[in-house]
Parts: structure tokens; sequence; C-alpha cells
């Protein structure tokens, strides 16, 4: 009996190593609109800061993370720039953002050079000082726009930036640069940090509009289509709708969420809240609030209005009504199918300034991409048997035509693993697609790829993995049958490092 109670024992601890472990809680990010202080709101914050703090208290118990929008900048010293609306806040009211709850604040935005760039500078000092971790700012203008890792679990990651540009001395140092740009490093970020959840906080749009603009959408979905987890707007001083893409949130405006313009339409806001894991967001939340005297408060009787200000024209998502707020869902839910992180659009510009406009057509039940080109009235199909991981175009052979740099992963019959690689096609007279290289692979293991010009020639910079894990950065050059390698710029990096050399190339 003892020895058949033994196994009967060993067999269920042998049972209970195996048991599945239950998943981790999600992590939740809390985001909110513009956040002003300036003008009126000290005074508004001296009579009901007790009052904000009780509504913070509540809006953020569960956040691992809050993020804001910072639309002044903290500098004792002043030095206005020369347009209508000019802000400048005290430094020690970072400490007291903190003691808030705030953890991060974008300073991508059309007010942080409103005391030029010193006033920016302190901006930046005064937040890392009160332990405020600020976004889309870079002390170098030539570092463009860099995520921030939100913590030391490094499971989310933002790039802020703003769409406004200014034409200031030290705009470079906010993340501003072409939205192209911006597209092409979230798709290099989330090729690197699959794990990773990439939110992106934009600065964009127009003041007081009710809906984004289509171009808004556009590049909304191809942030997304990039690989970023959910959009995220501010700037409108207005709540504008969400919209889900690929099942994946977009909230293009959240409204103020600490600023003085007072009634109608301003005075409704809302907070977004992202629960993450394993890279994407599983939920998204939202919180009505109302502004009283700048000071934002949990809503009630405006709670209708902020429903219909949220529910999106096009359908795309549910507003399920909680105690707290509301669950917003995607009306069709839609799985992360595809397989890689690219803008499925672009457009090559040929000789006479031709243009052919060039889109992808994702087959969901084999999992292949097919190209389809138009140029005039000339339709061209490329179908390709393949997944992709990248599409994008640029004269390569430097003959005065826009080639198309397609990224398969396959095999090739000189090299039987399935991995990724780099074809070149062009559009011949006719309208037809001609492959000018498909090579069996690189020097390593390739990651990713763009083009660069130096010095009047056109180069692939390839991001590729050494034998030994470390990563290396490639530059090769059109050589006459095909690309050669030229050099390696970097090598023996770490991922994070080869992010960093490879976007600022």
């Amino acid at each position: 009996m003892r020895i058949f109670k033994r196994c009967w024992l060993g067999l269920l601890a042998l049972a209970g190593c195996h048991a599945q472990a239950p998943a981790p809680p999600p992590l939740r990010v809390s985001v909110v609109g513009d956040v002003l202080l300036a003008r009126a709101v000290p005074a508004a914050l001296v009579r009901d800061s007790a009052a904000l703090r009780r509504t913070t208290r509540q809006l953020w118990a569960g956040s691992r993370y809050v993020i804001g929008n910072l639309e002044c900048p903290l500098t004792d010293t002043a030095q206005p720039v020369h347009k209508v609306f000019v802000f400048q806040a005290n430094p020690h009211w970072a400490a007291w953002l903190h003691s808030l709850g705030f953890t991060h604040f974008s300073l991508a935005n059309n007010h942080t050079l409103d005391q030029h760039l010193l006033g920016l500078r302190a901006t930046a000092r005064a937040a890392k000082a009160a332990r405020l971790g600020p976004l889309g700012y870079q002390p170098d203008s030539l570092a463009g726009c860099l995520p921030t890792v939100l913590g030391a679990d490094s499971s989310v990651v933002v790039f802020a930036f703003s769409a406004l540009r200014q034409g200031l001395a030290g705009e470079g140092c906010v993340c501003g640069r072409d939205f192209a740009t911006l597209c092409e490093r979230v798709a290099t970020y989330k090729t690197l940090f699959p794990e990773r959840a990439v939110l992106v906080y934009l600065h964009w749009g127009t003041e007081y509009a009710a809906q984004p603009s289509p171009e808004q959408r556009q590049q909304a979905h191809d942030l997304l289509d990039a690989g970023a987890a959910a959009v995220v707007g501010a700037h409108p001083h207005v709540v504008q709708p969400v919209e889900f893409y690929r099942g994946r949130p977009i909230v293009y405006s959240l409204g103020n969420f600490l600023f003085d313009q007072r009634g109608g339409v301003t005075s409704l806001a809302a907070q977004v809240d992202f629960d993450c894991r394993q890279g994407w967001v599983v939920a998204t939340y939202f919180r009505p609030l109302q502004l009283a005297g700048a000071i934002p408060q949990l809503a009630g009787a405006t709670r209708q209005q902020l429903t219909q200000r949220l529910t999106p024209a096009d359908g795309s998502a549910i507003l399920a009504s909680e105690a707290a707020g509301w669950l917003a869902r995607p009306t069709v839910p839609t799985a992360n199918s595809l397989p890689a992180y690219l803008v499925p659009h672009l457009t090559l510009t040929g000789p006479g300034n031709s243009r052919t406009t060039v889109r992808l057509r994702y087959l969901p039940h084999r999992r292949e991409y097919q190209v389809r080109a138009r140029t005039g009235d000339v339709d061209a199909v490329l179908p390709l048997g393949f997944p992709l991981y990248r599409l994008t175009q640029g004269d390569v052979d430097k003959d005065g035509q826009a080639d198309l740099l397609i990224g398969p992963i396959k095999r090739t019959p000189l090299d039987t693993t399935v991995q990724r690689r780099l074809f070149v096609y062009s559009l011949d007279s006719a309208g037809r697609w001609q492959p000018r290289w498909r090579g069996s692979r690189l020097a390593y293991k390739l990651l990713y790829f763009k083009l660069i010009a130096h010095q009047r020639r056109t180069y692939v910079l390839s991001l590729e993995q050494e034998p030994d894990g470390h990563y290396c950065i490639g530059q090769y050059y059109w050589q006459g049958f095909g690309l050669g390698l030229v050099s390696f710029k970097e090598r023996g990096l770490s991922k994070a490092g080869a992010y960093r050399a490879f976007v600022h190339q």
C-alpha cells in the first residue's frame, strides 16, 4: 500500500510539473491627451489639486505606466518664439506631475519649442530630474525618432511623433521627420523585437475637427501594417473616434486632460487604457472625463456625448458600457495573421516622371502576396508564391528608373533553408515585371534592408545576424550582375545597438 501511495504521489507531482502555468496578467498603459501648466491652469490647480488627486487615483489604480502630451516647456528662462500662442511653465511642475502618477510625457508637439531649444532642453532636464520619461525627444538632432522603452520589463515601447512643422532651430531634436521614415523605423524595431508592444503617440490632425482626415486614416493604417500595436493621437483638443484596423486600435484624439479651454466640446475628454501582452494590445478601455475649470473629473451626464464622439463612422468598433467607461473591441475580430511588418503600397517614379502605383494583395488562405502595379491604364501582376517581409523602391542600378525591392521568405535552388532574402524587379517598356536579381543569400542571415544614397551612389544597407548571434550592418552596391558586398559598416552589435546603427545610417 505504501509503495502504491508513493507511486500515486509521484504521478501527481509529475502531472503538476507539466501543467500549463497561468498566463501573466496584461500590462496596462494609460494615455491621456493635452496637458498645459500655464495661463489659468496653475490657479485652478491651487484650488482643485486635491480633487484631481482623487480622480487620478481612480483612473490609474491598475496602470503600470501613464502617458500624457506636455503642451508647454518647463523653464525659468523666457525666450519666447514669435507666434500667436506661446507657453511657459515653472520646472517645479515636473515633480508635481510625477507625484500625481504620470510616468512619461511626449515632447513631440508644436509647443515644446515655445521657448526655443534652450527651453526644450530645460524641459527634458526637469522631466528626468523628476523621474518622468520624455518621449519623442533626442538631445542629438541626428538621432531622429527613437523609441522609448517604458520600463525594466521592456515589454512596451513608445514612438512619439509630431506631424506639425515649425521651422525653428532645434526642431530636429523633436521626433517629427517624414512619416515614411517613422513607418520604416517601427517595422525595423518590430522585426528585431517582436515580443514588444509598439505604441505610437502622434501629435497631428486639425484643431477642433470632429473627425480625422483621410490622410490620417491612411497614416494610422500604415503604422499598424508596419507593426504598431496601437496608435493614439493628440492636438485637436477634442475627442475623435476610435477605430480598429486589423484588430488593432486607433484613437485619433483624446482631447484635453489638463487645459484651460472652457465650454463646449473642448471640455469633453477621454483616457484610453491599453492592456498589453506578448507584443500586442489585448484589450482597450476608455474612461470618460469632463474638464471643470481646467481640471479633469469623471464624467457623468456627458457620457452619452462622449459615446457619440468615440463611435466610428465606419462601424469598425463596438463600445460596450462598463461601470468605469467602455470596453472597445473590433466589430469583426481579426487575427494578426500577416507574416511580416510592412507598408503594402508605394509609388515608383520612372522616366518622364511617369508614376506607377504598387500595391500588395494578400492571399490569407495561402499566406502569400501578389504585387499589382498600375501605370496609366496598364496593369501588371507579379504573383509571389511566398510570404514577404519587406517592400520598397529605389534606383538600385542607377539607370534612371526606380526598381522594386522585395523581401521574400523562401528557399532557393542554391540554398534550401527557408529564410529572408532580397529580390530586385523592374518594369519593362511593355509594363511587365522583369527580375533583375534574385540572390540566394547575403553574407549572413538577413533580417531587414533599406536603400541609402551616398556620393551619388545608391547602396543597399542590410541588417544581418552573424553566426555567433551578434548583429552587423552590411553595405551592398550594384555591380552590373547583381549586388556585391562593399563593406560591413559595423559588426559585433547587440540587438539594441544594431537597431540604432541601422536607423542612423
